[in-house]
């Protein structure tokens, strides 16, 4: 048996890279702790990247990767991306009243990072080469990561989406009835006029774009909200207030850049345009493509080191406070477990039957490697905005910023993950040899 056909090998790759991933945290904590950044810098720096980082990197990315013959192979993403996090919020919510657990415990096992540290962790597996074992004959490695990326930023926008539409009630879970959420309806609008924007809702809640801009992508986004509402009709009160509450401008942008990126993408004129090369007629690739590209490619590091800021202030504000949040660590299992076991063992086995014996997933090894990953990890950063949205107490508010300590902590766990989808991926792509 050679090394490539062993375990070991990927299992050392895919260490790296998890490591790599959380010594970037660390730096971003060690440049907290040694004040080198103020927590206005640290705000600043996670609003841009979110309003200006990751729209252009959604733009780019899902347009360069998106072609006529390969935009079937994005509807496996966008059912998969919608089954297992509307799974996810199932599971946890049952398994958070089975055992009695804080609300703030269904929010964490729901969602997971679908941004900042899969896109990382694809450039850690490319710096690693673990990706050779994977790749389809003609394909280079950064090619890709970048296809990679692409299937990652979709089933990013589809997960905000549901996360801003049922976060904060998981949050106010007993905090009030269906008169509660009336009530919340008549006088949302009016309480975020306001109320000044928070550190973790500045990041997420504020306009991507500027007001104009924005505007227009709203009247855009309209038709297709309606559509929805229509849909959303047809489900029972209580899960349908659940559903059309969400006002959110991320939405908004996130939804408009992937039909930007789509259209780009899917008009052989726009893709030729801007994506190819000049001397084939890509006119605006050389200038305007490579810069918004490049802007894009700001997001990824920055946000990993961000989040290790972030986690810095978080423990200065415990350190400050007697009352600092317990977690039962019942909890800290039960969210482990949920991320970290027992998601990446139902996607790596349905995703590995569903290459193997079925149709319904395309015959792209890349395409199945991230959808094997895309239900694991660790918590998504925005249950942090979601607390300070939900206007949950101080103590769940510590409890939560612990739990992400601690889970990110952990994020190294995620190797195992990985392996087991590249050795999944492999044997598929041996069987079908």
């Amino acid at each position: 048996m050679t090394s490539s056909d062993g375990i070991l090998e990927p299992f050392l790759g895919a260490l790296q890279a998890c490591v790599s991933v959380l010594f970037t945290l660390f730096w971003g904590l060690v440049a907290r702790r040694m004040k080198l950044l103020k927590e206005q810098s640290i705000k600043d720096l996670s609003g841009l990247g979110v309003r200006v980082f990751l729209p252009a990197l959604i733009v780019v990315n899902l347009g360069s990767q998106l072609h006529l013959d390969t935009a079937l192979d994005y509807i496996p993403v966008l059912v998969w991306s919608t089954a297992y996090t509307v799974l996810s919020i199932l599971m946890s919510h049952f398994i958070t009243k089975l055992l009695r657990l804080p609300p703030w415990v269904t929010p964490a096992c729901a969602f997971n990072n679908t941004t900042s540290l899969p896109l990382f962790l694809m450039q850690s597996l490319e710096s690693a080469g673990s990706l050779k074992l994977i790749l389809p004959d003609g394909k280079s490695m950064s090619d890709a990561v970048e296809q990679a990326q692409s299937y990652f930023l979709v089933c990013a926008v589809i997960s905000k989406v549901i996360a801003y539409a049922t976060g904060p009630r998981m949050l106010q879970n007993g905090r009030g009835g269906d008169d509660q959420d009336e009530e919340n309806q008549q006088n949302g609008g009016q309480n975020n006029q306001d109320t000044e924007p928070s550190e973790e809702q500045l990041d997420e809640e504020t306009p991507l774009l500027p007001e104009s801009v924005h505007k227009a992508g709203h009247k855009m986004v309209s038709p297709f909200k309606h559509g929805a509402n229509y849909v959303f009709s047809l489900f029972p009160r209580r899960v349908k207030q659940e559903l059309v509450s969400v006002d959110s401008p991320f939405v908004d942008t996130a939804i408009l850049c992937a039909l930007t990126g789509t259209i780009l993408g899917l008009v052989p004129p726009l893709h030729k345009a801007f994506f190819d090369p000049y001397d084939e007629g890509g006119i605006f690739n050389a200038w305007l493509t490579a810069s918004v590209k490049n802007v894009g490619k700001l997001f990824t590091t920055s946000q990993v080191f961000v989040v290790g800021a972030k986690l810095g202030v978080s423990f200065e504000r415990m350190k400050r406070s007697e009352g600092s949040g317990k977690v039962p660590k019942r909890a800290i299992l039960t969210i482990f477990l949920i991320r970290l076991v027992i998601w990446p063992a139902i996607s790596i086995s349905l995703i590995y039957a569903l290459a193997l014996k079925t149709g319904l997933v395309r015959n792209n090894p890349i395409l199945w490697f991230t959808m094997m990953l895309m239900p694991a990890g660790p918590p998504a950063l925005i249950i942090s905005g979601l607390a300070e949205f939900a206007k949950v107490s101080e103590v769940e508010k510590f409890a939560v910023a612990k739990v992400l300590a601690i889970m990110y902590g952990l994020s190294p766990f995620f190797c195992l993950t990985i392996t087991g989808a590249l050795k999944a991926t492999q044997a598929v792509l041996e069987h079908k040899s």
